[in-house]
């Protein structure tokens, strides 16, 4: 254990350190953005409905394909930025249960292949249906049974070498009891059949496999067979795809996520963005089930990011974004919200759920209590005044259940004359609102509703935020492009707390009172070598606390403050 005695040529030191390796611009990146915990709606204002299916980038433009939770026609949305989904309807009629769909395209014959599970019964067949189109319609070519048995869940790996693998679960009852196993094997250059059976596990309660590649390591991910239930993904791994495996399944690192349960998901496919730089490999889990009330929406997209010694981690973000073009990925951070802490009023409030709410920092864990509610009826609005006149050009808005079914967002620089920079008649429940627009110059920025989606009561935000995206914004620098401190270091000045991590780890930072109870967590997760930073949280009451940095469960730096 170290203690770090402040002194004001150590925050130079620190403040140095930061500004060299802590820093790099990216007002030139194209990141896009995931929101978890909320429902999703295509441009029309309808449920997306994508259950057991994948997620490809054909050309520009990103396709999310699956079914209803009924598992019956098989539907396709598209989307520039992963925000903004249109419907692209159904792009093959199936009979019930039908569901675990992949789409790869295949270069040589110039085709569009969708491989499912079809449904047969208990059990179901491979299905094949091929498209000249990402957006089909597809045409069914056949189904059949994979090795003379019955298969259940299944997927599709493509290779950086354009060759494709089928994943499978089967159940071969030919004995006249259930004998399950899980496996893979080659496809055929046309993708159409199954060329050589590569690998076979005998492991009686496994389904919902997905296979991802990291630097020449393959690992192959599956659920516990539980039917929608969600559980811990684990996975096997294995240097060439042709094997050797191991035969031991390992479970996903996730930290915090004390029930095993993938953050309350089935695992259903990894979608792998690669860039310049790297690839972000994305953990995308079904939440057919909603055990917490704060893990809301239907489907959760999470950065995966890995150990030295190649283990799995898959931490949980609310809200996070990812540079394709690079291959890498971040938190939104909160100095980037102009409105977090700012004076902010509103047409009216319910209970103790005042204005100033919305603007609070808050993270994934409490933020069910910590919300904007106004009284019934129409119009209301909410107002964040900014301080000063700024640059804007994004606003986003997490709503609650009772939230606004149409609405302006409007800008002002003298809290009389309003400009509209966003409408729609299309808001819904637990959704979130996020708009970019052309940047202006404002000081006040508003939510102005005229109808609400809950006549019995009025308006509830959880957040709202205002960013300017022209802004460079600090980005940690790529793990082993940059130089970092030998050893972690600790500081806090003005409310931020510094800190360095020397290796990729999993990283704690608590504050605890001087009794030991825990006031806070700020930071809970793996993180790559770096200086990063983290805000104290304004629900700490005033009082002397200690700050720890605990790095792989070790605590390696102590820190005392009065707030």
């Amino acid at each position: 254990m170290h203690s770090f005695r402040i002194t004001e040529n150590f925050h130079r030191w620190c403040l140095v350190v930061f500004m060299l390796f802590g820093v790099a611009t990216t007002s030139q990146a194209k990141w896009l953005t995931i929101h978890n915990d909320f429902n999703q709606f295509d441009l029309e204002g309808n449920p997306i409905r994508t259950r057991s299916g994948c997620l490809c980038k054909f050309g520009e433009k990103y396709y999310w394909y699956g079914c209803d939770q009924a598992m019956t026609n098989q539907t396709c949305y598209s989307s520039d930025d992963l925000l903004h989904w249109k419907n692209e309807g159904v792009m093959l009629a199936a009979s019930r249960g039908t569901n675990r769909m992949d789409v790869i395209y295949n270069d040589s014959t110039k085709t569009y292949v969708m491989v499912l599970k079809w449904e047969t019964g208990d059990w179901c067949s491979r299905g094949i249906a091929t498209s000249p189109t990402p957006t089909g319609p597809y045409t069914k070519l056949f189904d059949s049974l994979v090795y003379g048995i019955k298969t259940g869940d299944i997927s599709v790996f493509k290779d950086d070498d354009g060759k494709a693998y089928y994943l499978y679960e089967l159940n071969d009852i030919r004995n006249g009891n259930d004998n399950y196993s899980l496996g893979f094997s080659l496809m055929t250059p046309d993708y159409l059949g199954l060329a050589k059976k590569l690998q076979q596990w005998g492991n009686t309660d496994r389904e919902a496999s997905m296979m991802m590649k990291r630097r020449g390591r393959y690992y192959y991910l599956t659920s516990k067979m539980i039917y929608i239930d969600p559980s811990e993904t684990q996975y096997f791994t294995a240097t060439s795809i042709e094997g050797p495996w191991t035969t031991k399944l390992v479970p996903i690192i996730a930290p915090g996520n004390t029930k095993k349960d993938s953050w309350s998901t089935q695992c259903d496919f990894v979608f792998p963005f690669k860039g310049t730089e790297d690839t972000v490999q994305m953990y995308c889990g079904d939440r057919w089930k909603r055990p917490e009330a704060a893990r809301g929406g239907d489907y959760v997209w999470l950065p995966i990011t890995f150990t030295p010694r190649d283990s799995v981690v898959v931490n949980y973000y609310q809200d996070w974004e990812v540079d394709p073009d690079r291959g890498i990925w971040r938190e939104i951070d909160s100095k980037r919200n102009l409105a977090l802490q700012k004076t902010t009023t509103a047409s009216s409030v319910s209970g103790s759920n005042t204005a100033n709410k919305a603007t609070d920092p808050s993270t994934w864990e409490n933020y069910l209590n910590s919300r904007w509610e106004s009284e019934a009826g129409d119009p209301q609005w909410i107002s964040v005044n900014l301080g000063s006149e700024m640059k804007i050009n994004r606003v986003i808005l997490k709503w609650d259940s009772s939230y606004a079914k149409s609405f302006k967002v409007q800008v002002s620089t003298d809290n009389s004359m309003w400009e509209e920079v966003y409408s729609t008649t299309k808001g819904r429940s637990r959704a979130v609102t996020d708009e970019t627009f052309a940047t202006t110059t404002a000081r006040y920025v508003r939510m102005h509703g005229t109808e609400g989606g809950n006549t019995a009561k009025g308006y509830s935000l959880f957040d709202f935020m205002v960013l300017n995206d022209d802004e460079a914004t600090a980005t940690i620098s790529k793990p082993g492009k940059s130089p970092v401190p030998s050893e972690a270091f600790l500081t806090c000045k003005n409310n931020t707390i510094h800190y360095s991590v020397p290796s990729s780890v999993s990283v704690k930072l608590d504050i605890v009172d001087m009794r030991g109870k825990r006031a806070a967590i700020l930071v809970d997760g793996a993180k790559h070598p770096g200086v990063y930073e983290a805000v104290l949280p304004v629900m700490v009451s005033h009082g002397t606390y200690l700050i720890r940095l605990r790095t792989d469960a070790k605590t390696v730096a102590i820190l005392k403050v009065g707030l």
